[in-house]
C-alpha cells in the first residue's frame, strides 16, 4: 500500500466515525464521544496535510515506472545527492556544475543553467529539515535557517490537478467524450445499434511563469549554503502560481464561461450549503458518495459557512461540510467578495478532469549588468506550462451570497 493510498484510507475513516457521532443526540453524546471527536477532527486536519504533501511527492515518479525499479532507485538517489544551490552557484559564476548536479542534468538532457523538475519535488516521506546552519569557524556564530515568505499553494493537489511533466513540443491529452450505448438484454436478435465514439484532443503549447531574485553580489557565494530555502521557495512559489492559473486564470475554474454559472439571488443558508456543496452534489456518475465532494472557496464564504447553523443540532454549515465531505479549504485565488458574493469550486471525484503540465526544466538566467551599479545580481527563473479543463463535469462552480 502506498502512502497516498493508506492515507486517504485513514482520511476515509475518520470522516466515517465523525458522520456517525454528528448523527448523535440528547444522552447518547456523551462527553467520551465530544472528546473523541475532537481528537479525531485534529487528527483529519493532520492526516489532509499529509495526503496533500504525499499527492504533490507521488507526482514527480508518476512517469518513472515502479517504486521498487532499481532504475528508479538510482535516479532518485541522484536526484537526491544534487543540489539547486550548486546549479545556482555555477551559474552565477559562470562555470560549469559537475558530480550530481551534472549527471543529472544529462540524464534529463537539459543545459547547465537548468534545474530539473524532480529536484523541486520532496521525495515521498521527507520530513521538512529546520537545521542550524554553521557559519565559518572564526565567525563565532550560529547562523539559523532563513524564515521563508508564506505561500498560498495547495489548491491544485487538494482538487486532484494532475501536474504531468512533458519533455519536449506540444502536450496533446485526447479525451472520448462519447460513452457507449448498451443494448439489451435482450433474447431476440434484434439488432444492437453502434455508438459513434467522440473524441477530443486538446493541443496545449508551453506558456512561460516567471519570477525574479535580486541578491548582494557579496552574498553570491552563500547559495550552496542555501539549497533548503531555495528550493522551498522556488517549488511553493510555483505550485502557488499554478493554483492561481487552475482557479482564476484565463483557463482556470473560476473564470468567464469555463464553466457554468450558478448564480445565487439570496443569501446562502445552512440548508443551502448542505444541499450545494453536499448531498446536491452527489450525481451517481462523477460523485458517488458525500466524501467524493469537496470545496475550495474564499475566506468570506468560509467564514460565513462558519456562521450559518442549525439549531437541533446545534452546528455550522461548515461543520458538517468538514465532516461528511471530502473536505473545504479556503484558497487566497479566490477572487474576493464583490456585492456580498463569491464563487467556489466544487470538486466532484479525483479523476483526470484538468491537467497543467510543466515543460522538463527550470530555466536560471543571471543579470550581473543591470544593477551593477548597486552591486546586486538579479536571478529569474523562468518554468513552462500550461493549464486547461479536460471534463467540466468533474467541477461545479456555485456562488455564495453572504447576507
Amino acid at each position: 500500500m502506498t502512502n497516498v493510498q493508506r492515507l486517504t484510507m485513514r482520511a476515509s475513516e475518520i470522516r466515517q466515525r465523525l458522520n456517525e457521532c454528528a448523527g448523535l443526540t440528547g444522552d447518547a453524546l456523551t462527553t467520551e464521544i465530544r472528546s473523541e471527536v475532537d481528537t479525531l477532527t485534529a487528527e483529519y486536519s493532520d492526516t489532509e496535510t499529509k495526503l496533500r504533501a504525499a499527492i504533490v511527492a507521488d507526482d514527480g515518479t508518476q512517469h518513472r515506472g515502479a517504486a521498487d525499479d532499481a532504475e528508479a532507485r538510482a535516479l532518485a538517489d541522484l536526484t537526491g545527492r544534487a543540489s539547486i544551490g550548486r546549479i545556482v552557484s555555477g551559474v552565477v559564476e559562470r562555470r560549469a556544475v559537475d558530480g550530481a548536479d551534472l549527471e543529472l542534468q544529462q540524464h534529463h538532457g537539459l543545459p547547465e543553467n537548468t534545474i530539473p523538475l524532480d529536484m523541486l519535488r520532496a521525495p515521498a516521506g521527507e520530513v521538512e529539515r529546520r537545521d542550524v546552519t554553521p557559519t565559518p569557524a572564526n565567525a563565532g556564530a550560529m547562523q539559523d535557517a532563513p524564515i521563508a515568505p508564506v505561500f498560498a499553494a495547495g489548491s491544485g493537489a487538494f482538487l486532484g490537478i494532475d501536474r504531468p511533466t512533458v519533455a519536449y513540443g506540444s502536450a496533446v491529452y485526447p479525451v472520448l467524450t462519447t460513452r457507449p450505448t448498451v443494448h439489451g438484454p435482450v433474447a431476440t436478435s434484434a439488432d444492437a445499434a453502434d455508438t459513434t465514439g467522440g473524441f477530443g484532443a486538446l493541443l496545449l503549447p508551453p506558456e512561460r511563469l516567471q519570477a525574479s531574485f535580486v541578491y548582494r553580489r557579496s552574498d553570491a557565494a552563500r547559495f550552496e549554503g542555501m539549497d533548503e530555502s531555495l528550493r522551498a521557495a522556488l517549488s511553493l512559489g510555483l505550485e502557488e502560481a499554478l493554483d492561481a492559473d487552475a482557479i482564476s486564470g484565463t483557463n482556470g475554474l473560476l473564470t468567464a464561461t469555463n464553466l457554468p454559472n450558478h448564480n445565487v439571488s439570496t443569501a446562502t443558508t445552512f440548508s443551502l450549503f448542505v444541499s450545494q456543496f453536499s448531498a446536491g452534489r452527489v450525481d451517481g456518475r462523477y460523485a458517488a458518495m458525500q466524501t467524493d465532494v469537496r470545496t475550495v472557496m474564499g475566506a468570506g464564504s468560509y467564514a460565513h459557512a462558519a456562521a450559518s447553523y442549525q439549531s437541533t443540532p446545534h452546528q455550522s454549515a461548515l461543520d458538517v461540510l468538514a465532516a461528511k465531505t471530502g473536505g473545504v479549504r479556503v484558497s487566497a485565488h479566490v477572487p474576493a467578495v464583490a456585492s456580498h458574493k463569491q464563487n467556489s469550486v466544487v470538486r466532484l471525484g479525483m479523476r483526470r478532469d484538468m491537467v497543467q503540465p510543466l515543460w522538463q526544466g527550470l530555466t536560471i538566467i543571471v543579470d550581473e549588468v543591470s544593477k551593477s551599479g548597486a552591486g546586486e545580481i538579479e536571478i529569474t527563473a523562468v518554468m513552462l506550462m500550461n493549464t486547461r479543463i479536460l471534463r467540466a463535469a468533474g467541477f461545479y462552480k456555485q456562488q455564495i451570497q453572504t447576507q
